[in-house]
């Protein structure tokens, strides 16, 4: 019983109440703001994963670019050749990567996006009139056809020459 009044005389119940009722706002402090540094990190790491990402598709577009300008050099050899018989092929390569270029990337402007349909476009009535040279056995104008080649071959060199710049620039 003594203790019992000594804890109520000197009031030790409300100072532990008091005490206890400190720790929790200390307590609750530094797990606010444990929160607040983890949700920090947390958006650190969502922008670092999406810049990565960024980076790789820039780098598969300078890849597409490479091999859509390589397959129409190609393309062009082959027209020189006469020998038409693989060149429906290499033009549907081409236009699945200057369509894999054209929907996927946010470098491209709207003018950008004019010449890649226009590529796609006059290459897809090329590939039907050399599909059709070949059933009917007839010779193709190759010069004709390799200015046409030439023409966007120089419109895709200069977009990739600029969207590179772009990526050295951090755009």
């Amino acid at each position: 019983m003594e203790f019992n009044k000594i804890l109520e005389q000197y009031r030790v119940g409300d100072y532990a109440g008091l005490i206890g009722l400190l720790i929790s706002l200390i307590g609750f402090y530094f797990t606010i703001r444990t929160v607040l540094n983890s949700k920090a990190a947390s958006e650190q790491a969502t922008a670092a994963v999406v810049s990565m990402r960024e980076d790789i598709r820039r780098s598969e577009t300078v890849a597409d670019f490479a091999t859509a300008l390589a397959i129409m050099e190609e393309i062009k050899r082959m027209h020189r050749s006469d020998n038409l018989n693989f060149l429906p092929d290499r033009y549907a390569s081409l236009k699945k990567f200057l369509v894999s270029i054209r929907t996927s990337n946010s470098l491209l402007t709207a003018e950008d996006q004019v010449v890649m349909q226009s590529a796609i476009a006059k290459f897809s009535s090329v590939e039907r009139l050399i599909e059709a040279s070949i059933r009917s056995a007839k010779p193709i104008e190759h010069a004709k056809l390799n200015g046409q080649v030439s023409k966007h071959y120089d419109l895709i060199q200069t977009l990739l020459v600029r969207i590179k710049n772009e990526i050295g620039r951090g755009v």
